[in-house]
Formats: C-alpha cells, sequence, structure tokens
C-alpha cells in the first residue's frame, strides 16, 4: 500500500502546475458544497463564524445542523476537558433515527470543532 501511495506520489510531481489544478478542484468543490446547503423553505442560512457573538457556541452549532436536511429540531451539548480541548458533544436531533443524518451531523462536528467521531454521540429527539 505504501508503495502504491509513493508512486502515485512521484506520478503527480511529473503533472506541470499540480499546484494551480489541486487549487481549482479546491474551489471549485468549495464552490458545490456551499451551493448544495440549502433552506427548502427560503429562509436564511445561520452562519457558523467567530462574529456570531451573543452565541454560544452550541446555539450556533444548533442552527447549523438544524440548516441541514432531514436533520429537524436539535439540541446540542459540548464538554470540554481542563486543557480546553471538546471532550465530548451530544446532539439529540428529530431526524437521528435516519442512518444518513446521523453520519451527516457527526461529519460536521468533526469538521468544525476537530473532534474524533468517537467523541459524539447522536440521538433520536422525542
Amino acid at each position: 500500500m505504501k508503495g502504491k501511495l509513493k508512486s502515485i506520489a512521484e506520478k503527480l510531481k511529473t503533472v506541470r502546475h499540480i499546484e494551480l489544478i489541486l487549487l481549482a478542484a479546491a474551489i471549485c468543490i468549495a464552490i458545490l458544497v456551499y451551493l448544495g446547503v440549502s433552506n427548502k423553505d427560503g429562509t436564511e442560512i445561520p452562519v457558523y463564524t467567530p462574529q456570531s457573538q451573543g452565541q454560544s457556541e452550541e446555539t450556533r452549532l444548533e442552527g447549523l445542523l438544524e440548516s441541514i436536511t432531514g436533520v429537524g429540531d436539535c439540541t446540542v451539548m459540548v464538554t470540554y476537558g481542563e486543557d480546553g480541548g471538546v471532550e465530548g458533544v451530544v446532539v439529540s436531533a428529530e431526524g437521528a433515527g435516519d442512518m444518513n443524518v446521523k453520519l451527516k451531523i457527526i461529519d460536521v462536528i468533526c469538521t468544525l470543532m476537530n473532534v474524533d467521531g468517537g467523541k459524539i454521540k447522536v440521538y433520536k429527539k422525542n
């Protein structure tokens, strides 16, 4: 397996302007992801930014998760260790009975909070 990766890396090094190609691909992916996130009812999608002052991280995360198709109403709780790092995240969501929705929730939290998926628990909300 390691030999295959080395050979692929060597082949990529021979491609002219690989940096520009990879940058263009990353931009295209970012645009597709941005366009893929939409609210069917036409309301504005909450943006997860540091400028969202006055809202807890949990409230901002709830708003983002609820904007994802299938999640529905959700509640988020985040616990932190003594070092300030995330110790665990628990999400209760209406759509969590669907495995695809559950995986989307875990993926979003892993990405935004840089936390291992094993520290995230997602349950169906009553």
